[in-house]
């Protein structure tokens, strides 16, 4: 750039303020401008302070051109985003381009049994994992957790084989590494191996991931209280878990965590006609405060609302910085807003004609650049958007 161009004139802070404000495929041209636009679009900082201005959206196929698409929360229906388009005309996913969890901007899919890969829909980046030993791939292979590994910069993949007792973490940066959990046995055995077979995707937050309560760990002889209500949580630094103390709840398997304003946040769908909303106000102390109660978006007596807690792994829940959240599945769908106390049904998205299919997982787009290799389209074919 000229040097007595009016943007050369403006200091580094101001001009960084400026392309935080740009839509994600405009900051990646900017650093093509100058030296300078790309020092600053490629730091930590630019990349941490543009995913707090990100709107959370929830993911949905779109079935009439097989399509994923993210639902923004607090407008659904105008904030409609096509993130990638599925080849082919039938009216279902490809099996090979099968959705299962999403972190911190980056999609994970499952190509084959133990064989997954990564992408950015913003950047367009793919990555893809080392194939899981045969070992492993021998059995059901559940997804127990795919984060973002800070120290290293990888996005990184837990499994664990149920038979075996062997763990193992999947990194973009690495072969397949067999790792052996250090926990006190019985911990593993009354929580981690139940929380194996949920498929119940975690809430990332503090460095730490987080699944809801599981159910016996709030009856005890058959008598459900809620004294004793406990959650399990992996510390994505050290990678090991922890457990902590749930929302009081008698309805523990009905219980859908999210995160809001910083705050870990829990949706407890126990009662058919509302919604019992709680926040871990107090993190170190574990100290649970129950806020609000909303209206349930399911119509009463209706058959579209969750029943048990398999019927909550298709619910969706997430939340934006101005208040609101959106919850519901494929059978209702509604925002709320818990500042202006207010709520309204997203009916465009879930009117049959569009056959919209929400999904569990949330997505918040990011700029981050993660190691890729370039797969041929007939391998995985994907057509971005």
């Amino acid at each position: 750039m000229e040097e007595d161009t009016p943007f050369r004139r403006l200091h580094e802070d101001t001009i960084a303020d400026i392309l935080l404000r740009l839509p994600g495929k405009s900051v990646l041209r900017s650093g093509a401008v100058c030296k300078a636009w790309r020092r600053i679009t490629t730091t930590p900082h630019f990349h941490a302070a543009r995913a707090r201005r990100q709107p959370a959206s929830i993911l949905a196929h779109a079935s009439e051109d097989i399509a994923l698409d993210a639902l923004s929360v607090s407008s659904p229906e105008d904030d409609r985003l096509r993130l990638i388009r599925y080849p082919g005309t039938k009216l279902t996913v490809p099996a090979h381009c099968r959705l299962l969890a999403s972190s911190d901007g980056v999609l994970l899919f499952k190509k084959d049994t133990g064989f997954y890969l990564l992408f950015n829909p913003v950047t367009r980046q793919w990555a893809q994992l080392p194939r899981l030993p045969a070992e492993y791939c021998r059995e059901r292979d559940p997804v127990y957790a795919f984060y973002f590994h800070q120290p290293s910069g990888e996005f990184r993949l837990l499994c664990c084989s149920l038979t075996r007792g062997v763990w193992y973490i999947v990194s973009t940066g690495a072969e397949p590494r067999r790792t052996y959990a250090k926990q006190d046995p019985e911990l593993i055995t009354q929580f981690v191996k139940p929380l194996l077979m949920t498929a119940t995707m975690p809430v990332a937050l503090h460095g730490n991931l987080h699944w809801p309560p599981l159910w016996h760990f709030a009856a005890t002889l058959g008598v459900v209280t809620t004294a004793d209500t406990k959650m399990m949580a992996f510390d994505t630094v050290s990678e090991q878990f922890i457990q902590m103390s749930g929302p009081a709840s008698t309805t523990p398997s009905m219980v859908k965590l999210f995160e809001m304003g910083g705050l870990l946040a829990a949706a407890d769908f126990g009662e058919d006609k509302h919604v019992d909303i709680w926040f871990l106000e107090d993190y170190s102390a574990r100290t649970w405060v129950h806020r609000q109660r909303v209206s349930s978006p399911w119509k009463y007596g209706s058959t579209g609302r969750p029943r048990n807690g398999w019927g909550m792994l298709s619910v969706a829940i997430a939340s934006d910085d101005e208040g609101n959240i959106i919850i519901g599945n494929n059978d209702g769908l509604a925002v709320y807003n818990l500042r202006k106390k207010g709520v309204r049904t997203v009916e465009s998205v879930m009117l049959r004609k569009n056959r919209v299919f929400v999904s569990r997982h949330v997505f918040k787009r990011s700029l981050e650049q993660h190691a890729s290799s370039a797969l041929p389209s007939a391998d995985f074919p994907l057509i971005h958007c």
